[in-house]
């Protein structure tokens, strides 16, 4: 990572995927049941595509930048010339974006009374199961707060480096 705050980072990107990904479950469920939108046609499901940006960085190469200037007292403490490995960190970075569901499977309802029943009394609903969005919004809310418990984990270890 280029700096000391790297952990933070990770930590708000997860929380940015989390929260998004809550706001589309929300918003499918809240149009469960609309079967007309301006574009025409049922509501189509929206889901969240979350992928990885990796970022590769060299172990020695971090190690080196973030040292600190010591005063020494001994020639072997630090040594500058030894090297602590060329290992490669592959740290990832989560980004997301939201993807509308364009196949077009709607359910059919037999619904004649509804104003928006063809001829046979049948009505296009969107696809979405309530139930499977529920689980989706859990998952999402627990793995926000998985994140925010390690926001606050990394200020308090930060917080007790600067008491010492």
């Amino acid at each position: 990572m280029s700096d000391l705050f790297s952990s933070l980072k990770i930590s708000g990107s997860g929380l940015s995927v989390n929260r998004r990904k809550m706001n589309v479950t929300a918003e499918n469920i809240a149009n469960a049941n609309t079967t007309k939108t301006n574009e025409g046609g049922p509501y189509r499901k929206k889901t969240v595509l979350v992928s990885g940006k990796s970022q590769g960085v060299d172990f020695n190469t971090e190690l080196q930048r973030h040292r600190i200037k010591l005063n020494r007292t001994s020639g072997d403490h630090l040594k500058t010339n030894r090297q602590y490995g060329r290992h490669e960190l592959d740290i990832v970075f989560p980004q997301s974006r939201e993807s509308v569901d364009s196949r077009g499977d709607f359910k059919m309802v037999y619904d004649p009374a509804h104003p928006d029943a063809n001829a046979d009394g049948w009505v296009e609903m969107p696809d979405i199961n309530i139930i499977v969005e529920m689980v989706n919004m859990m998952t999402a809310a627990r793995a926000y707060e998985a994140n925010a418990s390690t926001l606050e984990a990394t200020k308090n270890i930060y917080q007790a480096a600067l008491d010492i």
